[in-house]
């Protein structure tokens, strides 16, 4: 069928007009592909617009993983949520590392570096977090191995100084625990937690007369007396805090 002409759009599509008065929208590529500038007709109308759909979804994953560097479970749980054929979704994936653009290695090593830079999280948490993504756990643990442990360590006890620091509740072992779980759930080693809080001063001496206050403030309108001081030094105990000589 005649070509009669062509009316660009956006990205990277043109409208083509056809002589029976009807029109398709092709990707620039897909008209390349079949010389149709230089034939000027269309002669498998059908087989163009299978290409040309195909090439629709591999220009969707293309766009999705030009916003960041994604892995394969990621485009393929992406294109599933856009209805996309599994079929065509291999045929995507194949292309795209054909190209080049999916790298397994590359991306765990950006992801290492993203999530110690960028959300300082512990690489207990990272591991679990690439394996979660079908990634090959041996590229995982030799990436893992050349990460920058040193600035992890460095992020960690930033992090435990400022929990440190704006604390108001806790002191002692009490305050201990609680960073310890906080930092552990964050995927951080317990050894290398426990040595930076081994360094700290937990005891907190600045909160025991402001707690105290607060909870007499609270606890004096029901108790009196030696019930008020037990019922109020139990409290400070669970919180670890105690007044220091």
């Amino acid at each position: 069928m005649k070509i009669i002409k062509y009316k660009k759009m956006s990205n990277n599509r043109y409208k083509v007009f056809l002589e029976d008065g009807s029109n398709i929208i092709l990707y620039e590529d897909i008209i390349i592909k079949y010389e149709l500038l230089i034939t000027k007709k269309i002669e498998d109308i059908s087989q163009i617009q299978k290409d040309n759909n195909n090439y629709a979804v591999y220009d969707m994953a293309l766009k999705y993983i030009n916003i960041k560097m994604r892995c394969e479970k990621e485009i393929r749980t992406y294109l599933l949520k856009k209805n996309i054929d599994e079929n065509l979704i291999d045929i995507t994936i194949k292309k795209l590392k054909d190209k080049g653009l999916l790298n397994e290695r590359l991306y765990v090593k950006s992801y290492i570096s993203d999530k110690i830079r960028l959300n300082k999280e512990g690489i207990n948490k990272i591991r679990s977090e690439l394996i979660k993504l079908d990634i090959n756990k041996d590229i995982i643990d030799e990436e893992i191995e050349n990460a920058d442990i040193d600035e992890m360590n460095n992020n960690l006890e930033k992090l435990i100084d400022k929990k440190i620091s704006s604390n108001k509740s806790y002191a002692g072992d009490v305050l201990k625990m609680h960073l310890l779980n906080e930092f552990i759930n964050k995927g951080y080693d317990k050894e290398e937690i426990l040595k930076i809080l081994s360094e700290k001063d937990l005891s907190n001496n600045d909160i025991y007369e402001k707690e105290y206050n607060k909870l007499y403030k609270k606890y004096s309108k029901k108790y009196s007396g030696n019930e008020l001081e037990y019922v109020i030094s139990n409290k400070l105990y669970q919180k670890g805090i105690k007044k220091m000589d």
